[in-house]
C-alpha cells in the first residue's frame, strides 16, 4: 500500500515550531534574556558607580595634598600642584585665579558658579556645564566630554598664602597673606570606560547565553517528551481487543511517571470494566435464551398438533413465560443504569413500616417474616427503589430459610455519620465466607443444581447492592451464628438534635 504523501518541510518547521519544545526552549530563552539583561543593568551600573566612588575617593585625598602644599608655602601657579587634574583656584576676592587647560572653554561658567571658601572651609557640590566656549586647542582634548554634564566638584581653601608670591603673574594687587579656595573636578572618564568594556563583553557574551539556555531546555523537554511520545504510542495501539497491554513507566520518579502509573491503573480499571460488562453480556444472553427457547418450541409442538393442543394451557404457559422474560429485561434494564445515579422522586422514607409492607406482601411473610424496630427510621430516597431492595432481600432470605427471617432496624451513631441499619437474618444454611462477595454479582446461583423457576435469575442480591449504593448506603453479609445476615446501612437526614 502506497504511503501517504509526507507534508510539505515549511509545514514540519512550522509544527515543530509550535511543539512543546519549541514553546519550552522559547520560554526559557526569553526569561533567560530578561534576567541577563536585568543581570547586565545592575553589573555595569554597579561597576560605574563603584569606579566613579573610587575616583572621588582619590579626588578627595589629592585635593587635600595640594591644600596642604599650599599651606606650607608651595605657589600653586599653572597647576603644578594639582598635575592633570580637572581644578579651578579662586581667590578670597571672588576672582577666578585659574582653571586647568580643559575647563578653559567654560572659564565663564566656572566663574559664576564657584565661590571663595574661608579659610579652612570645605565643601562638596556639583558644577553643570554647558555649550564650551571656542579657544585654542591648549588643552587635553576632553572639552567637548565636559560639556553638558553635571559633574561632582570638591572645594577645600587654605589661608595665609604670601600674595607677592601667589599674585606674581595673574595682576592682582598684593594685599599681604591671602585665602585660596582650590576645586577639583571629578570627570567619570574611569568608570565610563570600565562601564563601555562591561557593556561590550555582556553584548557579545548574552546572545551566546541565551542561545545556550534555550537549548539546554530543548534538549530537555525533547528528553522528556520522548517518554510522553511512548506513553502515547502505547495508548494509541491500545484497542478494545487489547485492554490488557500497559505504556511503559520510566524509572524516574517525576510527573511523566505518576502520569504513565495513573494510566495503567486507568487501562486496569477499564479492562476490568470491559471484562464485567462482557461477561454481563454473555450471561444475560444466557439467561434470555433459555425461555425464549422454551417458549418457541412450546409453540411450535403447540402449531404441529393443533387438533390435539390445549389452547388455552398452552397460551397461559406462554404469557407467564413472557412476564418471566419482561422481569428479567427490566433488572437487566436497571443494572445497566449507572451505578452513581441519584435516586429519582427523592423524598423521606420510613423503613420500619415499609419492612412491614414488604413481609405483608410475600407469601407467608406475615407468620415468617418478624420485625423488630425500637422507633421509626427516616431516610431520603426513592420510595419504589427502596421497596424493591427490600422486597429482594426478603424473598431471598424465605428462600432459604427453614422457617424464620428476623428483620431489626436500628440507629448507629457512628463517626461517618448517623446510619439506619437494616439486618435481615434467616434460619438457614448460611453462606460460606469465600463467597460473601460473590453473591451480589449478576447472575449467580450458589445451588447450581436448583432449577431458574424456583431459583430466579440470579440478579436480586446485584439489583439490591445497586439500589444501596444509589442511595449511598451499602449492602454486605456479616457472620452470623447461624443462617445469612444481611446489613444494610442508609444514611439518615441531619436532624437539629444530631448537629453539634
Amino acid at each position: 500500500m502506497a504511503r501517504p504523501p509526507r507534508p510539505p518541510r515549511l509545514l514540519r518547521s512550522l509544527h515543530s515550531l509550535r511543539s512543546l519544545r519549541a514553546r519550552s526552549a522559547a520560554a526559557a530563552g526569553l526569561a533567560a534574556a530578561a534576567a541577563f539583561t536585568t543581570g547586565a543593568f545592575w553589573l555595569s551600573h554597579s561597576l560605574y558607580d563603584s569606579q566613579l566612588n573610587d575616583a572621588k575617593v582619590a579626588a578627595q585625598a589629592r585635593l587635600d595634598v595640594a591644600v596642604a602644599d599650599m599651606r606650607t608655602g608651595h605657589v600653586p601657579a599653572s597647576g603644578l600642584l594639582l598635575g592633570d587634574r580637572v581644578y579651578a583656584l579662586v581667590l578670597d576676592s571672588g576672582r577666578l585665579l585659574e582653571v586647568s587647560p580643559d575647563l578653559e572653554p567654560f572659564r565663564a561658567q566656572v566663574a559664576a558658579q564657584l565661590t571663595p571658601l574661608p579659610e579652612g572651609g570645605q565643601v562638596s557640590r556639583t558644577l553643570t556645564l554647558d555649550a564650551p566656549v571656542p579657544v585654542p586647542a591648549t588643552g587635553t582634548g576632553t572639552a567637548n566630554r565636559l560639556a553638558h554634564r553635571t559633574l561632582p566638584l570638591y572645594g577645600q581653601s587654605a589661608g595665609g598664602i604670601d600674595g607677592r608670591a601667589l599674585l606674581s603673574g595673574f595682576g592682582e594687587p598684593d594685599r599681604g597673606e591671602r585665602t585660596v579656595t582650590a576645586y577639583l573636578l571629578v570627570p567619570p572618564w574611569d568608570a565610563e570606560r570600565v562601564q563601555e568594556s562591561v557593556q561590550r563583553l555582556l553584548l557579545v557574551a548574552g546572545p551566546f547565553a541565551v542561545l545556550l539556555v534555550a537549548a539546554i531546555a530543548w534538549a530537555v523537554t525533547a528528553r522528556a517528551m520522548r517518554r510522553v511520545e511512548a506513553i502515547r504510542a502505547q495508548m494509541a495501539s491500545i484497542t478494545a481487543q487489547h485492554l490488557d497491554r500497559r505504556v511503559p513507566v520510566p524509572p524516574t520518579a517525576d510527573e511523566i511517571a505518576h502520569l504513565a502509573t495513573t494510566t495503567n491503573q486507568t487501562l486496569q480499571k477499564l479492562d476490568h470494566a470491559v471484562t464485567a460488562q462482557r461477561r454481563f453480556v454473555a450471561d444475560a444472553s444466557h439467561e434470555l435464551r433459555s425461555p425464549l427457547a422454551g417458549l418457541r418450541t412450546s409453540l411450535e409442538v403447540a402449531l404441529t398438533h393443533p387438533d390435539r393442543t390445549d389452547w388455552p394451557t398452552v397460551v397461559r404457559a406462554a404469557r407467564a413465560d413472557t412476564v418471566r422474560l419482561q422481569h428479567l429485561a427490566d433488572d437487566l434494564l436497571l443494572l445497566a443504569r449507572p451505578p452513581v445515579a441519584a435516586p429519582a422522586h427523592h423524598t423521606r422514607v420510613e423503613l420500619t413500616d415499609l419492612a412491614r409492607d414488604v413481609a405483608a406482601e410475600l407469601p407467608h411473610g406475615t407468620s415468617r417474616i418478624t420485625v423488630h424496630a425500637d422507633r421509626p427510621l427516616e431516610v431520603p430516597g426513592n420510595a419504589a427503589q427502596l421497596h424493591r431492595l427490600l422486597r429482594n432481600l426478603l424473598e431471598n432470605a424465605l428462600r432459604h430459610a427453614a422457617d424464620h427471617v428476623t428483620v431489626t432496624l436500628t440507629e448507629d451513631p457512628g463517626p461517618d455519620g448517623h446510619w439506619a441499619v437494616l439486618e435481615v437474618l434467616d434460619d438457614g444454611p448460611g453462606i460460606p465466607a469465600p463467597d460473601r462477595e460473590r453473591v451480589f454479582a449478576p447472575f449467580t446461583r450458589l445451588d447450581e443444581a436448583r432449577t431458574r423457576d424456583t431459583g430466579g435469575a440470579g440478579l436480586g442480591l446485584a439489583i439490591a447492592r445497586d439500589l444501596a449504593t444509589r442511595h449511598h448506603g451499602t449492602l454486605a453479609l456479616a457472620d452470623s451464628p447461624a443462617g445469612a445476615r444481611f446489613l444494610l446501612r442508609l444514611p439518615l437526614p441531619p436532624h437539629p438534635a444530631r448537629t453539634p
